[in-house]
């Protein structure tokens, strides 16, 4: 399972930056967490207050032992 996460910075400064994620939203491929993550991260760059947006994917193992 991949994980969508977004880093949302409002300033060139690395202290400005938030990392997004939702731990109930998962896909099983790659190129759809991807497709996901890009389509968020274009949304955000809409908005006046973000300054970048870096869209990720988190390969998450779900019901397994560590």
């Amino acid at each position: 399972m991949w994980m969508p996460i977004l880093l949302v910075c409002s300033s060139m400064f690395a202290q400005d930056c938030l990392v997004v994620t939702r731990n109930w939203e998962f896909h099983e491929t790659l190129d759809k967490c991807l497709e996901v993550s890009v389509a968020k991260a274009r949304i955000l760059l809409k908005e006046p207050t973000v300054f970048h947006v870096k869209p990720l994917c988190q390969k998450i193992k779900l019901n397994k032992e560590t």
